[in-house]
């Protein structure tokens, strides 16, 4: 008898184990991305007189302004691994490679290397959430609500990757929350809960990829000495729903991070200490027939152009920044325009650091995947110092090359294609 209960429960169990194999199938493969093609016209107070030319012979050294246009080729592509298991759970993973200005003197040196962007995985049950691992924007970054736009078009999109960094080395501070670097790190995001989802992430520090060992140093990456920030956690709470016919969404998102461990900065000849970044955002966007108004407001301790990303010194308190958008699509067609404003504590004597940046811009899709777009942005920048995390002084008079204030004008006019 017991012969022949063991054979039914063997038969059995290799029913349910077939049934088990039809049910699971291998992971898919696709390649995905992008492809983008922008020209610009510039005008930039602070080109002028930005070139030496060198002297040669009797020739003395001379200035001359940059030139006003210059052509941009943009790529990603992704490679997409999709799986799902007979009970549901989906897995797969994701490996970006873009090209995002590395130089290579080897090579192509001019801004046309490879490089990874982001490589993660995930598992995913519809009742338990997702857990994501690796090389991915954080938890605050996916979650965040911010100003609706078109494409290239926005409070740092696309105009910025024309004109030269400014005497502290940032070309704009106006932007959102911070997406976590890439660096490596685990996020969990849960399902959707009439309405609500949330998200929290956690990077031990800024780095990112296989390696152990700070690239050309000779530390560590678990130094608590390298890099700019360590132990980020961030998270956000998200609303999406709708009301008749009108869609809503909103957000919060947060992160605070260790400042790298260090002696401190010197200022005024005396050692002060860092500050432990944050950064916070609120967003709101409101949709009905085709017009999406809304806007968000970031705020924290923080410098620089990535929110959250590098510690300030003692004594400088939070910056700030909003932006309002609203965009209008019409079946192929879409416009948008956006207002944006930020401030930045400069120091005890200092005035502050503002930027404003206004901009209009229209997208039309040619062709399933393929845009066409236009835009404009008028920028104005005032009191820039000579650093961002540690100023000790504005940077020179005027608005010309490595000045204090800065006036910029940029017409784009680009293709995009997404696959």
């Amino acid at each position: 008898m017991r012969k022949i209960l063991l054979g039914t429960t063997a038969v059995v169990g290799a029913a349910l184990l077939s049934n088990v194999a039809q049910a699971q199938t291998a992971p898919t493969v696709r390649v995905g991305g992008y492809f983008e093609f922008t020209g610009g016209h510039v005008s930039d107070t602070q080109d002028r007189n930005a070139v030496t030319v060198p002297a040669v012979g009797a020739a003395p050294a001379r200035t001359v302004n940059r030139d006003k246009v210059d052509f941009r080729a943009d790529m990603e592509i992704s490679v997409i691994v999709r799986g799902k298991t007979a009970n549901g759970l989906t897995y797969g993973a994701e490996i970006e490679l873009q090209m995002d200005n590395v130089t290579n003197t080897g090579g192509a040196g001019n801004g046309g290397v490879v490089d990874t962007d982001e490589m993660w995985g995930f598992v995913s049950s519809p009742t338990l959430g997702t857990l994501q691992f690796g090389d991915q924007d954080s938890a605050a970054d996916q979650l965040k609500v911010s100003a609706p736009s078109v494409t290239n078009l926005g409070e740092s999109a696309g105009w910025d990757e024309f004109i030269a960094p400014a005497a502290d080395g940032t070309r704009y501070i106006l932007s959102t929350i911070n997406d976590g670097s890439d660096a490596t790190k685990i996020i969990y995001m849960s399902p959707q809960f009439f309405g609500f989802d949330f998200g929290v992430s956690y990077a031990p520090n800024g780095f990112e990829g296989e390696h152990f060992s700070v690239p050309n140093a000779s530390g560590l990456q678990r130094d608590p000495t390298q890099g700019t920030i360590r132990n980020e956690i961030s998270g956000a709470l998200r609303y999406r729903g709708s009301f008749g016919n009108v869609g809503v969404a909103a957000a919060i998102s947060a992160m605070r991070g260790d400042a790298q461990t260090t002696n401190g900065v010197v200022f005024n000849g005396a050692t002060v200490g860092l500050q432990d970044p944050t950064a916070y955002q609120a967003g709101l966007n409101v949709t009905f027939a085709g017009l999406t108004l809304g806007g968000h407001y970031v705020w924290g301790k923080y410098a620089g152009a990535s929110f959250g990303r590098a510690a300030i010194r003692d004594g400088l308190s939070g910056s700030s920044n909003y932006t309002l958008g609203a965009t209008y699509t019409m079946g192929a067609f879409a416009v948008g325009a956006f207002y944006s404003h930020g401030t930045r504590d400069n120091g005890p004597g200092l005035s502050d650091r503002e930027q404003t940046a206004y901009g209009l811009g229209a997208v039309y899709t040619l062709a399933p995947g393929m845009d066409v777009f236009a835009n404009y942005t008028s920028i104005t920048d005032r009191n820039i110092a000579n650093n961002a995390t540690n100023p000790t002084a504005l940077a020179a008079a005027g608005n010309g090359s490595g000045g204090r204030n800065r006036d910029i004008d940029i017409v784009i006019i680009g293709t995009r294609l997404t696959f």
